[in-house]
């Protein structure tokens, strides 16, 4: 999986994301296509500014558990 720039595309669905925004923060972000707007795990736990999303990938799927 590689990055991509907000500059080239936005996501499509409502899912988890990883996300990196310009003051470095990486974690996991949603981006809602009915607002238009970002929000961040974190952001429910922290005063911090996280800064603006500037590049994005969807989480990929876990490997397999065995047992």
């Amino acid at each position: 999986m590689e990055w991509i720039s907000i500059k080239d595309r936005l996501p499509e669905k409502d899912k988890d994301l990883l996300v990196c925004t310009n003051t470095f923060y990486m974690g996991i972000g949603w981006y809602y296509n009915d607002s238009q707007q970002w929000d961040f795990e974190i952001q429910k736990h922290t005063e911090a500014d996280l800064g603006e999303v500037t590049h994005w990938m969807y989480v990929p799927e876990p490997p397999p558990v065995e047992y």
